[in-house]
């Protein structure tokens, strides 16, 4: 019994340390300049849908970590419970996923130019990329989980060109203030999505 308590109290410090990982990032500001460009406007998620998609997976995981202990505690008697597991595991897992494509929404900044489609990248460490949305971009592949956590699709687009990949978390095409991108995105040839249990970037 104590070792399933120190299992599920070291679970419940490692998530509860991730979480405010996550929402101290999340709130803070990046480091990047945001400076105008001239023509270009820049791809955000916004704040509604950070905080849509910060409490749908805290309830996931939440729910993750109920099932963990309830099979933990009643493995012992009903064996049968153990299938709970891989379930409270999946749950969990969505907090590490949310982690990792936020992190591309943070430390990459998209800057687009409706007219002439030119895209601009920029990266907290100071690297940059330039390249035609409509010219340059040799393949187009998508990514997304097998179904929506909480109504939040978790997924990306990997954008191919000749000087390596660029991702864009579909965090980004859930905000209105996108669409203009997304749409002439889309009018490109994009590959049919790819689902996978776990869309890590």
């Amino acid at each position: 019994m104590y070792k399933i308590l120190l299992i599920v109290g070291l679970v419940g410090v490692i998530i509860y340390y991730l979480s405010r990982k996550i929402m101290m990032k999340t709130n803070s500001s990046t480091d990047i300049q945001r400076s105008t460009k001239q023509g270009y406007y820049i791809l955000d998620a916004g704040a509604k849908v950070l905080s849509k998609a910060i409490k749908a997976t805290t309830y996931s995981v939440a729910i993750g970590v109920v099932l963990l202990i309830i099979t933990l505690v009643l493995a012992i008697k009903i064996k049968i419970l153990l299938f709970l597991l891989p379930i409270s595991f999946y749950l969990i897992s969505h907090l590490f996923l949310l982690n990792n494509h936020l992190k591309y929404v943070r430390e990459q900044q998209i800057w687009y130019h409706p007219q002439t489609h030119e895209v601009v990248v920029e990266w907290l460490s100071g690297s940059q990329v330039r390249f035609n949305l409509q010219t340059d971009v040799q393949h187009i592949k998508t990514v997304q989980s097998v179904q929506k956590n909480n109504g939040v699709l978790f997924g990306y687009y990997e954008l191919q060109l000749a000087k390596g990949s660029i991702y864009i978390p579909y965090l980004l095409e859930d905000s209105p203030l996108n669409n203009r991108f997304f749409s002439d995105l889309q009018n490109q040839v994009v590959e049919k999505p790819k689902t996978n249990l776990f869309p890590s970037i």
